[in-house]
């Protein structure tokens, strides 16, 4: 019975542990299924492991984009910057015309490449006298405008930006004896680095801009504005070979300073300058075969101010040309050419001669920088280029 009793105790226990073994497992699943459950929350849920790591994958990227952009933009305003730009182009929306930059600072008024854009740097002149309000783009009043204004001259074919021979008397002159750059000993320490500057300037933008009058005196302010009175009996410089601070050069380079406001850079203008000025006014110039009789380069009768007393700058829209002013006649202007060794040039006659005798294209030497008569025959013009490079073109000392 003992025995019996025993295997009966035996079945019981087996049985009794195969149902804490099931309730085991079936716990033991239920557990697992739960964590499985959270485990799955966590890595594919709405904000498990993988959409966590998704948006801070997106949001790395959208953090890399936004640092690139950023550096983009400093990038761009540091190139334009030390371009001379100073960030950008163009003093309001208008960045160019025709492929012709408008410069940092300054506005576009109206014109034609073909017949000279005109700019200024007010904004009050923008846009004043576009197509759209003024059909004859080839005639630009200068009346209504309030700042200083520029014309740009094209330089299409650089391999022809050279001196050409001018006209005085009703004759060719020979440039023979002219130099550009002065000759060593002549000049001072940075003029070659300067001409070198502009000339590159030059073949890079395809032109230049040229004061749209003569220089004018205004409170002993440089102007470029009708109705200024001409800056006359200025010297060239303390001698032919210093600028000084208070001659023609110095001041022509003091215009534009300041390169947080306009992207250009100021100089007196030169003779090849002042040479492709007349080619564009009359291509005949670059082959010296201009009507001496009727070409406006070479003989510049009743288009310009010869009347023998001195007038404002833009006195008359008859002395007007490829909406330029004063080119021929009125007073003589500086530039940076030389005669010899001893002489800077000056050029476009004066109010005291004729059309003929001191066209627009006519040279005069003067072997003193304080040279000057009781005509006032000498003050100066101008002209400024648009800045290109790693840094500014000219770097004055």
């Amino acid at each position: 019975m003992k025995n019996n009793r025993k295997i009966l105790d035996i079945k019981k226990i087996k049985k009794e542990a195969k149902g804490i073994t099931l309730i085991a497992l079936v716990v033991t699943i239920i557990v697992l299924l739960i964590l499985a459950a959270v485990a799955i929350n966590l890595t594919i849920g709405n904000n498990g492991i993988f959409t966590r790591a998704q948006n801070a994958t997106q949001k790395w990227e959208e953090a890399s984009k936004n640092e690139q952009d950023e550096i983009d933009k400093v990038s761009n305003f540091l190139d334009e910057y030390m371009n001379g730009n100073g960030g950008s182009q163009g003093g309001g929306n208008q960045t160019q015309v025709e492929g012709v930059t408008i410069p940092k600072g300054f506005y576009y008024v109206g014109g034609t490449k073909n017949d000279g854009i005109v700019i200024s740097d007010a904004k009050a002149d923008e846009n004043k006298y576009s197509k759209e309000s003024h059909p004859d783009q080839a005639n630009i009043p200068a009346d209504g405008l309030v700042g200083n204004q520029f014309v740009w001259v094209p330089v299409e074919n650089f391999s022809e930006f050279k001196r050409y021979p001018s006209y005085y008397n009703g004759s060719t002159q020979s440039i023979s004896s002219y130099y550009e750059p002065a000759p060593e000993g002549s000049r001072y320490p940075s003029e070659v680095e300067e001409y070198n500057a502009m000339k590159a300037s030059v073949e890079k933008n395809k032109g230049f801009y040229v004061a749209r009058f003569e220089a004018g005196n205004e409170n002993g302010k440089v102007v470029s504005k009708k109705g200024a009175n001409p800056w006359v009996d200025v010297p060239w410089g303390t001698s032919m070979t210093e600028i000084g601070t208070d001659g023609a050069v110095a001041k022509s380079k003091g215009m534009y300073t300041d390169k947080n406001t306009y992207g250009v850079t100021s100089t007196l203008i030169y003779g090849t300058q002042w040479d492709e000025i007349m080619a564009w006014i009359d291509p005949a110039y670059k082959t010296s075969t201009c009507d001496t009789s009727s070409s406006y380069v070479a003989n510049s009768t009743g288009k310009g101010n010869y009347t023998v007393s001195k007038k404002t700058c833009g006195s008359s829209d008859n002395y007007r040309v490829k909406n330029i002013y004063d080119l021929a006649g009125n007073v003589w202007e500086w530039t940076m050419e030389a005669d010899s060794t001893d002489y800077r040039v000056t050029r476009g006659g004066g109010y005291n001669d004729s059309g003929s005798y001191g066209p627009a294209s006519s040279r005069y030497s003067a072997d003193d920088p304080d040279y000057s008569d009781s005509r006032g025959r000498f003050p100066f013009s101008f002209v400024f280029v648009v800045l290109d490079g790693l840094k500014p073109l000219y770097m004055w000392k």
